[in-house]
């Protein structure tokens, strides 16, 4: 096993890569009907409907940034993290037409399923990973969404990239693999802020359950922190010097509050939670709308008035926070969509996310013994599950879990395979990450 002082080459990730022939050709036909299903979609539906169904915001920050504005959008300079506005900065490079924008994210796709092999086959071996690769690449919410006009597509790609790292650091890579780790998941963060308190939590993993003494544990978390402190801590050094306070973003009180009020599910979740808020803030005595008048537009000051308003709801109403933590979990997680679509679309994520979520659930729970090297995975649910119950979820902000019940479905699935094959009791052996150190 290699050290956290041997050389540690950024290339011992390629080690993931298929051993036979015939599997890397099928690998490879398999990220090509990622990346084709998902252009076709896309094409299908056309440029109007690119730019009609997608969150349009996203698009007005990146032409800011490109006609040299900055990362203004309206009266917000820090409303949301920089990443993907970026990316779509590069994008209107070559003009306003919606492919400069979908194949690049068909190919984040394609990354993704990719990942999503490397992951299950270190995990469970070659035929897993094939088997998962395969679904994430039919899956039908990420054929639809991963070429959407929203950051849902970058962020999977760039948490399951950061996953596949930090999971493959853990067998014993070096200091480059450990600071690359640290840097995708820095991005990630920097793609969709909610990431952060699992960036937080995989650092306390694996200054206490990593491989070697504890100085190594410390120093592996420090190598994973660096990029971390350096590129998120950037962004919000940033921010204090634009709007005078260092927020990763200004509206977190205001989305606290949207979770955390009277309202909040007048019409979330069957609804977006934004109709929900569109009641709360109609809602609003008139001494409340004084006091927000005052604020003269100040984000900073705006975003704090909101995060007191839900505090002091949470506070006063604990039973009611409680129970509303837990509607928005089952709504998040649910076989439904959040928001409602229509009865196809409801019955298409029903015959596929039930499956995949039913065995995952079943695969982790068989795995479990394996605790110390799926430590991660299960840190990126838990994480996810604090924020939804605090904040609030719709299915677009779970999906990118998805993919880790693929991975532990397939680990699953094609263990009892060969079982049943070779005539034996099933076990869930897999490829454990330390073993094959």
């Amino acid at each position: 096993m290699r050290t956290l002082e041997s050389p540690g080459r950024i290339e011992s990730i390629v080690s993931a890569a298929p051993h036979s022939l015939s599997t890397k050709r099928l690998l490879i036909a398999i990220l090509l009907v990622a990346v084709a299903l998902r252009l076709a979609w896309r094409i299908h539906l056309g440029n109007e409907d690119f730019w009609a169904n997608g969150y349009s915001f996203f698009y007005e920050l990146g032409v800011s940034l490109a006609s040299g504005n900055g990362f203004v959008l309206g009266d917000s300079r820090a409303m949301r993290v920089p990443l993907y506005p970026v990316f779509l900065a590069l994008m209107t490079l070559a003009g306003k037409y919606y492919l400069w924008v979908v194949v690049p994210q068909s190919l984040m796709g394609a990354g993704t399923v990719w990942c999503t092999y490397a992951v299950a086959r270190d995990l469970f071996g070659e035929r897993s990973g094939l088997l998962a690769a395969t679904v994430t690449a039919l899956y039908p919410y990420y054929v639809v969404h991963d070429t959407a006009l929203q950051e849902t597509g970058m962020f999977t790609f760039l948490t399951t990239a950061a996953m596949l790292l930090l999971l493959r650091a853990m067998r014993g890579g070096g200091w480059k693999l450990w600071c690359f780790a640290g840097a995708v998941l820095a991005m990630a963060v920097l793609t969709r802020q909610t990431l952060l308190p699992f960036a937080l939590c995989a650092l306390a993993w694996i200054a206490c359950f990593s491989e070697g003494d504890r100085a190594r544990k410390w120093k592996r978390a420090a190598i994973v922190a660096a990029p971390v402190v350096i590129m998120v801590g950037g962004w919000v050094a940033r921010n204090y010097a634009v709007v005078g306070a260092p927020v990763i973003t200004s509206e977190l009180g205001f989305q606290l509050w949207n979770g955390n009020n009277s309202k909040t599910f007048s019409r979330y979740p069957a609804e977006s939670i934004d109709r929900s808020a569109d009641e709360a803030l109609a809602s609003l005595s008139q001494q409340h709308r004084v006091q927000l008048d005052a604020l003269g537009g100040n984000e900073v000051a705006e975003n704090d008035w909101f995060l007191r308003k839900a505090a002091a709801y949470i506070r006063d109403n604990p039973v009611a926070a409680l129970h509303g933590a837990a509607r928005k979990l089952w709504a998040t997680f649910s076989w439904r969509f959040s928001p409602r679509r229509e009865s196809l679309a409801e019955w298409i994520l029903l015959l596929s996310y039930g499956p995949v979520c039913a065995l995952g659930v079943y695969g982790m729970w068989a795995t479990r013994e394996r605790w110390r090297e799926l430590g991660l995975i299960y840190l990126l649910f838990l994480t996810f599950a604090a924020v939804t119950g605090l904040f609030f979820g719709h299915t677009s902000h779970r999906s990118y879990l998805d993919l880790w019940w693929v991975v532990c479905g397939a680990g699953m699935a094609s263990d009892r395979l060969i079982d049943t094959l070779r005539g034996n009791g099933h076990t869930v052996s897999g490829g454990s990450i330390y073993e094959s150190c």
